[in-house]
Parts: C-alpha cells; structure tokens; sequence
C-alpha cells in the first residue's frame, strides 16, 4: 500500500507531523498532489493545514484499515470570482474530478441551505431524496435518543451525507445534526444525480467508495466499543479535536459547542461514564475544561491514554 511518493507519518512524533506535511505541500503546483500515511484519524492535521492554507488544497482521506490512513492533498485551483458554491464543489473530493459542465449542471440543480447548532437537517429513518453536501460547519450523523444515543460518523467541509440512502433507495440511517455555531450545506436531486453520473461512472464509483468508507468507519468504532475501555474510547472521540502540536493546545471545532451527551455518543456511552472519563483525562492533564466545556487537548496524552488503556 504505501508508495516511494507517500509521506509516512507513523514513526515520526505527533508533534513534527504537521510541520513535515506543512514543508512540503507549498511545493505542489496547480492540479498537483502529494499523499501522507498516518497511524490515527487525521482530521486535525487536515484542520490545522486548512487554517493556516485556507481555501489552498483538497483533502481526501481515506482509512484503510486498522491502524493505517492515507490522505491525498491536492492544491485545488483558485478563481476569485467564482461563487461559494462553485469553489466548494471544486474542493469536494467527490464532485473535484468532473469537468466544469459537469459541476456547472450540479450547481444549477442545487439548493443552499443555511442553519444553526442544534439543528436536524434530516430525520431518522425518513424518506431521502436528496444528496447533501456539507460547505461550512461541521455535522454528524446520530441514532437512538437519550441514553440511547450513538454518533455514527462525522461530517466535514465538503464531504456529502446520504449515499447509502442513493444507492439503496431506503430511509436515512440515522439524523443529521449540526455541531458547530452555524452550518452551510447544499441539497442535490437524487435524479439529477443519478443522470450525471449515469454519464461519468467514475464519479459514481467515488461517491461509492465515500460510503464505503461510512461504512468502515462504522465498522472500526463498532469493534472498539466491544474491546477498547470507556477512558481510551473517550480519548479516541476527543482526539480528531487534538491540534497536532505538542502539549496543552486549544481544541480544534466544534468541540466547543459539542455537548457532553454528543461526546459520550461519540464513545458509544451515556453521559455520566464519559463524565467520569473526562475528568481522568482532566487528571492526567491530557485535557483542560473551562465553564465545563473541553478548551484545551495534549494530543500526545491522549494517544498515551490509548495505548496504555488499550
């Protein structure tokens, strides 16, 4: 799996990642990628380049298993006159590889939508008859209610929710939820959708291997609720809000705004045990909480708590 061109990550230490990755993807031109191999979920390495690079590259991170991740960062073309939309649709690594009348046909036929924490942009098990794809804010997609309830995966910055219901024609999995203070997301046809890529099977082939991955990370979180302890499953919900930085760091969004309720679903536990799990971690100072939300995370803590609980 791992080619010459790979970066691989996984022996140097957490805190020199993002400064090797950082070193090298301002050599990339236009339309030119580079692909890095790490150990653990790299959303916040994806963030912290994203922060200090806004609007500069595309990320596709794919989790092959186990303990192994590979992320292409492709320097995405900027046009300043090009609408919000339009630029985010080019940043999509799903909807990046058509060509522009292609893009152009989706835009046309999308709905843009604008909403708030809290709020459930779609039903558990409803009819579905749209693909969604996420341009500001973050997401998650739920199940179950109360004590109940478990977090399924995330959703970012231009991923897309709903393929499994596209390719099944069944009702959603579960809801969707906007964690962060304010969400921009876009709704496409089913129909629109199936005439396009009816025309460009390659990008029905990505928007499968997109819920394929869902399906992956399903499955990886299944098995580490059945093994994993309740403080290294905590440790493991909170670490893709780690900045891969050394020490004390403040938490990436929108674990701010995240409840704790959200945290421990994020576990695959209720309130009260993630509660005491949290203030081990407080302890051993792999986090900080200020007004009883979670401000600062030790990314290298919490991969120790991990290792050590696992």
């Amino acid at each position: 799996m791992i080619t010459r061109d790979a970066l691989d990550l996984r022996n140097l230490p957490v805190w020199e990642r993002a400064s090797t990755v950082l070193e090298e993807s301002p050599k990339l031109g236009t339309g030119a990628s580079l692909e890095f191999l790490t150990e653990v979920d790299p959303r916040a390495l994806i963030a912290r380049i994203e922060q200090l690079h806004p609007g500069e590259f595309t990320f596709e991170p794919r989790h092959l298993g186990g303990n192994e991740w590979r992320v292409r960062l492709t320097r995405s073309h900027y046009d300043p006159q090009a609408s919000t939309l339009a630029a985010a649709f080019r940043r999509s690594p799903i909807f990046s590889a058509l060509d522009e009348n292609a893009r152009a046909q989706f835009i046309e036929a999308t709905s843009e939508h604008h909403t708030r924490k809290g709020q459930v942009v779609t039903a558990e098990n409803s009819p579905c008859t749209s693909l969604g794809v996420l341009i500001e804010g973050a997401m998650a997609v739920f199940v179950g209610a109360g004590s109940r309830e478990r977090l399924l995966y995330h959703v970012a910055p231009f991923d897309t929710f709903g393929e499994t219901e596209f390719f099944d024609g069944g009702l959603t999995v579960g809801r969707t939820v906007v964690l962060s203070k304010s969400a921009r997301y876009a709704t496409i046809p089913f129909d629109v959708l199936r005439d396009i890529a009816v025309r460009n099977p390659s990008f029905m082939m990505t928007l499968a291997a997109a819920s394929s991955q869902n399906n992956r990370t399903l499955a990886s979180e299944l098995a580490a609720q059945v093994s994993q302890p309740i403080i290294a499953r905590v440790a493991s919900a909170l670490l893709p809000y780690a900045a891969p930085e050394r020490g004390l760091h403040p938490a990436l969004p929108p674990l701010a705004t995240m409840t704790q309720a959200q945290i421990a679903a994020a576990a695959g536990t209720v309130k009260e045990v993630a509660a005491r799990a949290i203030a081990e971690l407080e302890r051993v100072q792999a986090l900080r909480r200020e007004r009883g939300h979670i401000r600062f995370l030790d990314r290298s803590k919490l991969l120790s708590t991990i290792d050590q609980a696992s």
